[in-house]
């Protein structure tokens, strides 16, 4: 069977709605293949964590970090270079109190930097390590890894997956559930 493997392009928690919505790209030795993914069963707590982990980043890039507790990001849009470097765009809500409402900010796109020695605009180390992990748990959900643990799991149960599970043949694959559509 033919070897796959699956690039995460946008991950985003539609909270009015209660859903994930996971964008990538499934490529194989036949070619590629755009998935969108509208989820309604709840990820697990890592997850969120890891979302929310994108706070401070965020004050930080848009250059106010006193505005850390009013931000609230909620979706990150990647972007991967020929060697595999991440970039992204991170979106958050800012909570306005004298409006009472809220506005939608993106980041600027930014790029992990080549090495320990670059010079330029690029994330830090630990927003680097922030959105890596915020992918791995996209990866992990779409393996299977939910807010309830399998019946079936025994002690093993809330631990994370690999990225993806092997079947017969050699072949990996992602169930993306029921819940799941195709765009």
């Amino acid at each position: 069977m033919a070897e796959q493997s699956y690039e995460i392009k946008k991950i985003k928690i539609i909270e009015s709605l209660d859903k994930i919505q996971i964008e990538c790209t499934n490529t194989r030795d036949t070619g590629k293949d755009d998935l969108k993914g509208i989820f309604s069963e709840k990820a697990a707590p890592e997850f969120y964590d890891a979302m929310k982990a994108l706070t401070g980043s965020v004050a930080n890039i848009i250059e106010a970090p006193e505005l850390a507790q009013r931000l609230k990001p909620f979706a990150v849009t990647f972007h991967y270079s020929k060697d595999g470097r991440m970039g992204a765009i991170i979106t958050a809500k800012l909570e306005m109190p004298q409006a009472q409402t809220e506005t939608v900010i993106n980041t600027p796109m930014r790029k992990c930097a080549p090495d320990d020695n670059a010079v330029g605009t690029f994330f830090t180390p630990m927003t680097e390590k922030r959105l890596w992990a915020l992918e791995a748990e996209a990866r992990k959900y779409l393996c299977g890894k939910r807010a309830q643990t399998s019946l079936f799991d025994g002690d093993t149960a809330g631990q994370a997956n690999d990225e993806t599970e092997q079947i017969s043949g050699g072949a990996h694959v992602i169930p993306f559930g029921g819940a799941a559509r195709e765009a």
